[in-house]
């Protein structure tokens, strides 16, 4: 014991110890815990608190001392435990050796048994087989006697006492046995009745049979019927057993799916709740191209009952899975008498209803059906999935036979889209027959068809002798041959519709002598849809069946609508051109044609570019015969359409021409100039003939057109002035009204707004020039400007025509030249 002042306390004492170092403390933990006793309190020195550091370093000292010995002991405990590890190491491979040996022997002993084992079962396994042959054996020949003895029964009896108690038996297994036992008798007693002939006693031992068979069954299902109403599921589960093994079920599942109330059609009339059959102005709309009807079985009557389905069969079938050990063949025949009585009942009236509507009505009923009941489809199939009542897709697998069976009749073939092309020709020819009834007279004339077929024939001679350009000629000849065959249809079409079509036609209007674009939303529209239908209903003729959709749509409606309205065009150009000189005003009506027609071009070309090509993605040869249709027809129109132009420019030469012919020879060789008249009458009515083309041009024609075409008539007004001033005689006076009148000209181009044109019209302001400066001056003007680069021949001919001129003016002003 220490009798040191500061010796370590007890408490200090326990934590240092091996066994339990500190007690979980840290050092700072520990430090703390032994200075906490050694602050004097209350002793201040000079007012300040005083700390004495002796307790300290004596605590300290003798923690030191103490964790010094702990250390040593804690050496002498190292060195002991690992002696003693060493002797248990050496102690563990002593065994592990003689344990290696008693190890491998008996290793040898179990291979050993293992072999003779073995060797037993070969043994004993023949007479394993042979026992389950005999037990097998027994029990059927234990069956065979019973049923022996059962059929023998009812040949001698009519009955079987031991076969009816299973029958009126408790036990599940006896009523089964039972079941089985009726099912093998009914079979036995059909083979001995086909082998023995016709013995009176056998045959009504089978009648018997199958009669005992009957009643069986029937109390069952009675049974099971009371127990559907009692919503005894076990007992209904109990009895189908039975039912499944007797005759495989099928009456238990005839008799739970007619105790339903899946196919009752009900047709009570619900609120909100109304019959497509009773709207009459819903079919009318139906029919009627210009209407788009959305929406169909919103809120009717086909839908409601779909939806009560729905409900049924999701309630019914947690019953069946509970009732029937294996409900996949319930589930699959349920399915099918739906579909075969209810909703192809449904489908079949509205179908046959859709057909005295129209075959617009007919494809649009067809496919919103179509959609209906797929919708209706999926959501089953998606509910069996969902409730693991179809784990191998069976049930699906029935759905999408009994889905696709509602519209094999329909959809097989091609007699679904032979009624989409009946369709949409119909209402081509329907739009064509008015319009080209109108513009009969024009159109018999063939002015631009005769003009198209000689700029064919003339390219296809100059393409001859041109390697590479045949594979053209021959698809521009393809395309003839095929509108000139759509054509003979049309007029087939009309003979057999043409008392309808009388009655339809109204007098002719401003509207029917072009192309009506309301008419091409129309049929557009028309071709949009049926591409959305034919998608759904036939998607693996789709690229197919786009084709024939365009080669509508180019050769008919665009050969029987779009080209007639051309040719009407084109016949109203050449008219106006052969009137030019004797028309009191210029209509130019043939420039409506060009507006018209580069919006229906763009509005098909939108319509095969979005919607048709994308449906021959996966069909190159298709794809490619579209584009080269698609091209055809444009290009065609563009050459119509540049051929009615140059005819309207013909005409504005004409007019012009015939204008310029009213100029009086003394407009220009005049002695005074008259105040009321700025320029004279030919040049005001050229202005104002110009200003008026340019009006029609700018409404009817956009960008580049449009400023061609101003360019055309500017350039052809500006030839057609320069050859006119050549033919008259012009004085001092005179040359300052023909100044006015190149001023005025000027005028009227420059409001054009084409620099350009604007510049080429400075030569006429030269050429006035000449005639109104003094003779000393003309050297100068012809050097310098426009009239330098023209010839000199052509600027002696405005020379020669002032009335000052003298053969001494050449020499003077050309010299040499």
């Amino acid at each position: 014991m220490s009798f040191a002042i500061y010796d370590l306390e007890e408490d200090v004492r326990s934590l240092l110890q091996l066994d339990n170092f500190l007690d979980g403390r840290t050092t700072t933990e520990f430090v703390e815990e032994l200075s906490k006793d050694h602050i004097r309190k209350g002793a201040e020195v000079n007012n300040l608190e005083y700390l004495d550091p002796k307790p300290y370093i004596r605590t300290f000292e003798s923690t030191l001392r103490h964790l010094k010995q702990l250390s040593e002991e804690a050496q002498r405990q190292k060195v002991a435990a690992q002696k003693e590890v060493e002797d248990y190491e050496l102690n563990h491979s002593k065994n592990v050796l003689q344990l290696s040996s008693q190890v491998q022997s008996i290793v040898s002993e179990f291979d050993q048994l293992d072999r003779e084992i073995s060797s037993i079962s070969k043994k004993i396994d023949p007479l394993n087989q042979a026992l389950n042959k005999i037990t097998n054996s027994r029990e059927r020949s234990m069956e065979a006697i019973f049923l022996i003895r059962a059929y023998h029964g009812f040949y001698t009896k009519e009955k079987y006492e031991p076969l009816e108690k299973l029958r009126v038996a408790n036990s599940m297994d006896q009523k089964m046995k039972c079941a089985t036992t009726v099912k093998n008798l009914i079979r036995l007693a059909k083979k001995i009745n086909s082998l023995t002939g016709n013995i009176p006693k056998v045959a009504k031992c089978e009648v018997t049979i199958e009669k005992y068979g009957e009643t069986m069954e029937k109390a069952l299902i009675d049974r099971f019927e009371v127990a559907s109403e009692n919503e005894d599921y076990e007992e209904m589960g109990r009895i189908a057993k039975l039912l499944f093994e007797f005759n495989g079920g099928s009456s238990v599942v005839l008799a739970f799916i007619n105790m339903s109330d899946l196919i009752i059609d009900d047709e009570t009339e619900t609120e909100g709740v109304v019959s497509l059959l009773d709207n009459d102005d819903l079919w009318k709309a139906l029919d009627d191209p210009s209407t788009q009807v959305h929406d169909l079985f919103k809120n009717e009557a086909t839908e409601h009952r779909l939806n009560s389905l729905k409900v049924s069969i999701k309630f019914h079938a947690r019953i069946m899975q509970t009732v029937f050990e294996n409900p996949t063949p319930v589930f699959k025949i349920m399915i099918q008498r739906i579909y075969a009585q209810m909703i192809l009942n449904k489908v079949s009236t509205l179908l046959l209803y859709s057909q005295q509507a129209g075959s617009l009505a007919h494809v649009r009923v067809l496919h919103d059906l179509y959609i209906l009941i797929g919708d209706f489809t999926k959501d089953m199939k998606d509910f069996f999935v969902t409730n693991e009542f179809d784990e191998n897709n069976d049930i699906g697998n029935t759905l999408d036979q009994c889905f696709a069976d509602l519209f094999i009749d329909t959809l097989s073939d091609n007699s679904y889209f032979n009624l989409e092309k009946e369709m949409l020709e119909n209402v081509i020819f329907g739009i064509a027959h008015p319009f080209n009834s109108v513009n009969e007279r024009a159109l018999s004339r063939k002015e631009l068809e005769t003009k198209l077929q000689g700029i064919d024939n003339e390219s296809s001679a100059l393409n001859m002798s041109v390697v590479g350009t045949q594979t053209t000629v021959q698809e521009h000849s393809r395309f003839n041959l095929v509108e000139s065959r759509r054509v003979r249809k049309f007029r087939e079409f009309m003979k057999t519709r043409l008392d309808i079509l009388r009655e339809r036609v109204e007098a002719p209007s401003k509207d029917q002598e072009l192309p009506s674009i309301s008419q091409t939303r129309v049929v557009l529209s028309l071709a949009i849809e049926t591409i959305a239908r034919v998608l759904e209903l036939s998607p693996h003729k789709a690229a197919d069946f786009s084709l024939e959709i365009l080669e509508l749509l180019v050769l008919d409606f665009g050969g029987l609508y779009v080209a007639c309205g051309l040719e009407v065009a084109y016949d109203t150009a050449v008219q106006e051109k052969a009137n030019a000189t004797t028309a009191q005003t210029t209509r130019l009506d043939c420039l409506r044609i060009f507006s018209l027609t580069s919006e229906i071009l763009f509005m098909l070309s939108s319509c095969i570019k979005s919607i048709l090509l994308p449906c021959t993605v996966n069909n190159l040869p298709v794809r490619s015969r579209m584009i080269s249709l698609t091209n055809t027809f444009i290009q065609k129109c563009e050459l119509s359409l540049n051929l009615i132009l140059e005819s309207v420019m013909g005409y504005v030469t004409d007019r012009i021409s015939h204008l310029l012919t009213t100029q009086k020879k003394k407009d220009f060789v005049c002695e005074m100039i008259d105040s009321n008249q700025d320029y004279t009458e030919t040049c005001e009515a050229i202005s104002d003939f110009l200003i008026h083309t340019q009006g029609l041009l700018k409404v009817h024609l956009t960008n580049e057109n449009y400023t061609n075409s101003l360019i055309k008539i500017g350039m052809i007004t500006l030839n057609l002035i320069l050859d006119h001033f050549k033919r008259f005689q012009v004085n001092t006076t005179g040359g300052i009204v023909l100044t006015q009148d190149v001023i005025r000209y000027q005028s009227v181009i420059d409001s054009w707004e084409i620099a350009e044109l604007s510049e080429k019209f400075q030569l006429l302001r030269e050429i006035s020039n000449l005639f109104t400066v003094q003779p000393n001056l003309i050297n100068s003007l012809i050097v310098e400007g426009h009239l330098a680069g023209l010839k000199i021949s052509t600027v002696r001919q405005y020379i020669s025509k002032r009335t000052d001129f003298t053969p001494s003016y050449l020499e003077r002003i050309f010299g040499r030249k």
